[in-house]
């Protein structure tokens, strides 16, 4: 049996792994499961030129936009759900400042998969009809051989890392999520199964022991870690599903100070460039607010 290799890092030793003009796939759907601490550790590194490629973002790749972290985006969409849409990331677009590549959200998820498999492209007959690859130059047309019917063949997402927020794991780089998952979850799962490079913030770090006794919900093994971090709370002010719920009052505020540049500015003031670590910010969000988000076990 190979000799276990700690993998434990502080969120500031785990940042740094993270080079500008790195391209990086963010765990996490919508407003849920983001590693927000890690985000807000790259923020405060002055990290540039990111390429993110993603399925489903929201406010992850809103405050790293406002932040000025982000060269390129590609994915279906960045939006903040009911708290609106996502307006640093819609106005750096609007000014030339990100370039966006589109996907469908159904293709954006099959590039992973393609990255998974160690495919050169995946072909899909899915975009006929749309104007997606008339925008997204990186599409290409192709022909099947078999029947002669063309086809759209689609880049695999190929990201340099990968970063997610789990509920668990050990020291060694093993993550456990809680069974019946929920989408998210699983997506986080497959993205972290295509690259070589993962990081993985969790909740709590665990006994290996625990770990034994449980193998099944081990679904991220110690060999697909590059780092584990411990961060609780670290998906706040999104939700971490089945562990706790979103900060609705304080997602509600986001979405409200990006609206304009300086109230944007404040915003990262207060609650990324004030604190000086992690533990620093959830003091200042409260022990009070973040008791009452918990639902831990959510629906086993």
């Amino acid at each position: 049996m190979p000799e276990l290799k700690e993998k434990l890092y502080s969120l500031q030793e785990a940042a740094a792994l993270i080079k500008d003009g790195a391209r990086i796939a963010i765990g996490g759907f919508s407003v849920h499961n983001h590693p927000m601490a890690f985000l807000y550790e790259l923020i405060r590194r002055g990290i540039k030129d990111l390429t993110i490629v993603g399925i489903t973002n929201g406010n992850d790749v809103d405050i790293l936009v406002g932040a000025g972290c982000v060269k390129k985006v590609e994915t279906s969409y960045v939006g903040l759900e009911q708290f609106g849409l996502a307006p640093n990331f819609r106005r750096a677009v609007e000014r030339g400042e990100v370039e966006v590549v589109e996907y469908s959200e159904d293709i954006a998820h099959e590039r992973f998969i393609a990255s998974v498999r160690g495919e050169p492209f995946f072909p899909t007959y899915e975009l006929y009809g749309s104007d997606i690859p008339k925008y997204n130059k990186d599409i290409k047309e192709g022909v099947n051989p078999l029947n002669r019917r063309k086809y759209h063949a689609i880049p695999p997402a190929e990201p340099d890392w990968v970063v997610v927020h789990a509920p668990m794991g050990d020291k060694y780089g093993n993550v456990l999520y809680f069974p019946n998952r929920q989408s998210p979850s699983n997506i986080d799962i497959e993205k972290s199964r295509s690259s070589d490079n993962v990081i993985v913030t969790v909740e709590q770090i665990i006994p290996r022991t625990r770990v034994m006794r449980f193998p099944h919900l081990n679904v991220i093994p110690r060999y697909r870690t590059t780092a584990i971090v411990e961060a609780p709370y670290g998906a706040h002010p999104c939700s971490l599903l089945q562990t706790y719920i979103q900060d609705v009052e304080h997602l509600t505020m986001y979405a409200e100070a990006a609206r304009d540049p300086k109230s944007f500015k404040g915003y990262l003031d207060k609650y990324v460039y004030g604190p000086r670590d992690h533990m620093e910010y959830l003091k200042l969000i409260g022990v009070e607010r973040l008791m009452k988000l918990r639902v831990v076990g959510g629906d086993m």
